[in-house]
């Protein structure tokens, strides 16, 4: 099965805690359509601090299980800029960025059309910026 969207960097980052049954669910949801997912070991704050720029160079989205809003404060601008779906609880407060809320229960293909929708939308932005550049 090919993966349903084009993935504008390559690979989807999962981060949530080991015997996290969500995180399990979601990365195999995420390989039977074909999409690549790296899941760092240990525990999301340590995953997070493994990945070196070069490694954040290779995704193109993120998705935070169980992790809340506050977790954000640990991003850097660069990991900003990437589509974050978290999974878990409704958010209290909206706030701007390529954030994404899924709240169970979910089906394994709302996870693939809610992702390729945020990396599909992204990828205009960035080309829309392109254009824009070379018009200049």
């Amino acid at each position: 099965m090919n993966a349903p969207f084009s993935l504008r960097q390559g690979n989807i980052l999962l981060l949530a805690e080991p015997d996290s049954f969500s995180g399990a669910y979601i990365k195999r949801s995420l390989e039977m359509f074909g999409v690549p997912v790296i899941v760092p070991e240990g525990p999301p704050e340590a995953a997070l601090a493994s990945l070196d720029p070069a490694e954040w160079l290779s995704v193109s989205a993120c998705i935070a299980v169980d992790l809340g809003r506050a977790w954000l404060d640990n991003l850097s601008a660069q990991q900003r800029e990437i589509p974050f779906v978290f999974v878990g609880a409704d958010p209290v407060d909206w706030f701007a960025g390529p954030y994404s809320w899924l709240c169970p229960p979910f089906a394994a293909f709302q996870v693939v059309e809610l992702l390729g929708d945020m990396v599909a939308a992204a990828t205009r932005s960035i080309q829309a910026g392109l254009d824009f550049a070379a018009e200049g």
